[in-house]
This record gives structure tokens, C-alpha cells and sequence, in this order.
């Protein structure tokens, strides 16, 4: 069996160049989403390495395409690491440098060592996509594990023959085995894998992007159908409360219109589900609706806020108060005396937890797995269902529930730095 080289040349280098101008076009238009700009810098990186070499110097062209082959390849993953949102991109950056510079090195130092060259080259190429096919099936939905399955299988299509030929170099098989007529024999099954490669990489990001940015559309849409369930009744209750304190505490009535004012304008921004703030910024929030209920329910509150130095860490805006809303609504106010709600933030490293409790009546088990599933129709656990999509969106991991009836109820999640 041949292979007719020079035609698998032209086929790679098209291959090529259309995934160079595909992610260059994906990166232009979804420039806010981490990921794509990596992604286009690698393809032209492997392009422009592969053009030099069929058009440089015969002692450089080795050199230059190991050069675009592995640069390329790191950029790749590290996009892909950014998009899904593993790791930290900063502490991570050192290492992605030190390991092309060391590339460029081998590179150069092992262009007329074959053994030697592949043993470095064909290590990071089956290293980077391993990783790269696990980081985009890491933490997904059913659905989205489908959609990502595209890319990882583009990736695990190399590790096979970059492995073999790993092996050989390794086993120092490689210049009796990968030299002459088997030689070219092996450069065209490795050209058959690349090829599938390119394309499917290029087209499964595309597609996983095509599938965030829809999933962020429906997000939106659903936060603004949360953003019109405001209650009327908690309008008019507001109201009454500032029209009985106008003869009683005029003082403590402008501090009521102020927190009502402020809570309104939160929950009426047109920009505020789009919109990330800081954990601070958010319990501000929390404060100006707690303010209001413990004036409605006056001693049936009891209210308790521990927050820590959060101004560093990022959540999109109203994620607590629904929480906070629910448990008031649904878990302290059944109880005759009334009750107690906290909250607090714990800061571990890059992760900051934050934790809402509440010693109202609680919920029962039979329910408990089923509050985030519940149906729109249904009034309790709406605020519950659309925070806990918002925050698998922005983090990969939602909300935490554990509470026993008569006790109360725990609801906490998990955020990192979001850098905003």
C-alpha cells in the first residue's frame, strides 16, 4: 500500500489553513468568551509553521515545523482549558511559556536526531491531547458531554500513532523502523490521523461554542423571566409598612423607602442578569431586602451576616438573594416564632464558599431531590432553579442543599476568581 505524499501535503496544508481562518473568525465574534483568541493564535502558529517548512531551507524545515507543531499544540490546550474553566489560567501561564521555550530548544538541539526528537515531540503532542480530550468532557451536562465528545474524539484519533512512534524512539527502533519505504509508509497514516484532526478539532470548538453562547441565550431569557416574578403582594406589604411608619419613625421610614428603592432598582436593571458583581456588592443587595422584612416582620428576624474581605471574587448579581428570599418565605416564616437566617463566606485559597442557613421548618427528604427539577409553574424553588443553572453556567457546579425537617435548611455553593 502507497500513499501519494505530495497530495497529502496539499490536503493538510488546506486542512490547515481553513481551521487558521475558522478560529480567527470564531474569536472575532465571541471576543468575551476565554478560549477562541488561543485557539486562533494556534491554528496559524501550525499553519505558518507548516507553509515554512515546505518553502524554507532544508537544514530549518525539520526545525520549524517541530517549532508550529508544539506551540500550536500547547495554545490549543490551554484555550481549551480556559473555555471550560479549569484550573488557574495565571499559575498556569508560567508553565505553557517555560515548556515552548523548551520545545523551541529540543527543537533545535535534536533536528538531526530523529530518535531524540521524537522522543520529546511525540510526548507532548500525545501529553497535550490527553489532556485536552479530558478537560472537555471534564464536568459536563448529558447533553453537553455529547457536544464536547465531538473534540475529544478529534484528539484521541493521534495518541495512537504519535504513541507508536513514541514507543520506537524510546525502544530505539526508530532508525530501522521509521527510515526508507516504511518511513514513507508511516508518514502517510500519520498524515491520515492528522487530517481528521485538524478538522475535527476546529469544527467540534466551534460547535461547543455555538452551544455555550445558546445556552447563555436561554439562561438570559429564563433570569428575565425570574427578573418579572417579583411578587405584588411584597409591593403593596412594602408600601403599607413606609405608610405606617410615616406617623410613627419618619427616620426609620426614609431608611425603608432607601432599601426599597435600592432593591428595586437591583431587581428592574435591564442589565442586572448579565451583569457580575462582587460578593460584597451582592450581600449589599441582600442587606437592602433584609432591611425591608425585618421591618415587615420585626421580631420574627433575626438576621446574621459574617462576610469576609470578598471583594476579589465575582458572581453574577442577585444569586444570594433568591436563596435568602426562599428560605425567609418558605422556611422561617411557617414557624409561628419566626426564626433565624445567616450568612457567611469562607475564603480556601482561589475558592470562596458561601453559606445560607436557616432554622425554619425545614424540608422533606422526599422533596429535597427534586426542588432544583421543579416545574416553572410552580412558585417555590423558582429563585432556587434559575441561581443554581446561573452558577453551573459561570462555575461548572451549582447549588448544595442538605436540611431536615424541623431543624432548618443549608444551602451553599462554591465560587472561584472571576476575573471581570
Amino acid at each position: 500500500m502507497t500513499f501519494d505524499i505530495a497530495t497529502l501535503y496539499i490536503v493538510v496544508g488546506i486542512v490547515n489553513f481553513m481551521a487558521c481562518m475558522l478560529m480567527i473568525v470564531f474569536w472575532r465574534i465571541n471576543k468575551m468568551v476565554k478560549g477562541p483568541a488561543l485557539w486562533a493564535a494556534s491554528a496559524s502558529v501550525s499553519f505558518i509553521g507548516f507553509i515554512l517548512m515546505q518553502t524554507w531551507d532544508d537544514s530549518y524545515r525539520i526545525f520549524l515545523n517541530n517549532c508550529g507543531t508544539l506551540i500550536g499544540a500547547l495554545l490549543l490546550m490551554e484555550g481549551i482549558l480556559r473555555f471550560r474553566n479549569i484550573g488557574n489560567e495565571r499559575k498556569r501561564l508560567k508553565y505553557i511559556i517555560f515548556f515552548m521555550i523548551l520545545s523551541v530548544v529540543m527543537a533545535y538541539i535534536n533536528q538531526y536526531n530523529p530518535t531524540a526528537r521524537y522522543i520529546y515531540h511525540d510526548f507532548i503532542v500525545v501529553a497535550v491531547s490527553i489532556i485536552s480530550a479530558l478537560a472537555m468532557l471534564y464536568k459536563t451536562t448529558k447533553l453537553q458531554f455529547i457536544v464536547h465528545m465531538y473534540t475529544a474524539l478529534a484528539f484521541v484519533i493521534i495518541i495512537p500513532v504519535f504513541s507508536y512512534r513514541w514507543f520506537l524512539a524510546v525502544s530505539g527502533q526508530l532508525e530501522t523502523s521509521l527510515v526508507g519505504p516504511s518511513g514513507h509508509f508511516f508518514v502517510g497514516i500519520l498524515f491520515l490521523s492528522v487530517i481528521p484532526h485538524i478538522i475535527g478539532w476546529s469544527l467540534g470548538l466551534s460547535l461547543a461554542i455555538t452551544y455555550q453562547m445558546r445556552q447563555e441565550i436561554e439562561g438570559a431569557m429564563e433570569a428575565k423571566w425570574l427578573q418579572a416574578q417579583i411578587q405584588p403582594h411584597f409591593i403593596f406589604n412594602t408600601l403599607n409598612s413606609i405608610n405606617a411608619l410615616s406617623t410613627i419613625d419618619i427616620k426609620k421610614m426614609r431608611r425603608l423607602v432607601e432599601a426599597f428603592s435600592d432593591f428595586l432598582r437591583s431587581k428592574f436593571d435591564y442589565h442586572s442578569f448579565s451583569r457580575w458583581v462582587s460578593v460584597n456588592e451582592e450581600i449589599d443587595i441582600v442587606n437592602s431586602y433584609l432591611y425591608i422584612q425585618k421591618v415587615r416582620y420585626s421580631d420574627k428576624l433575626t438576621i446574621q451576616i459574617d462576610r469576609k474581605d470578598s471583594d476579589v471574587f465575582h458572581l453574577p448579581t442577585l444569586t444570594i438573594q433568591p436563596i435568602v428570599e426562599n428560605a425567609i418565605k418558605h422556611g422561617i416564616m411557617k414557624q409561628a416564632n419566626g426564626g433565624t437566617i445567616s450568612i457567611k463566606t469562607i475564603q480556601k485559597g482561589e475558592y470562596l464558599r458561601v453559606i445560607i442557613k436557616d432554622n425554619g421548618v425545614g424540608i422533606e427528604a422526599s422533596n429535597l431531590q427534586s426542588i432544583l427539577q421543579m416545574n416553572k409553574d410552580e412558585t417555590r424553588g423558582v429563585g432556587l432553579i434559575n441561581t443554581n443553572k446561573r452558577l453551573k453556567q459561570g462555575f461548572g457546579d451549582g447549588l448544595r442543599i442538605k436540611s431536615k425537617v424541623g431543624v432548618g435548611t443549608i444551602v451553599s455553593f462554591t465560587i472561584t476568581k472571576k476575573f471581570v
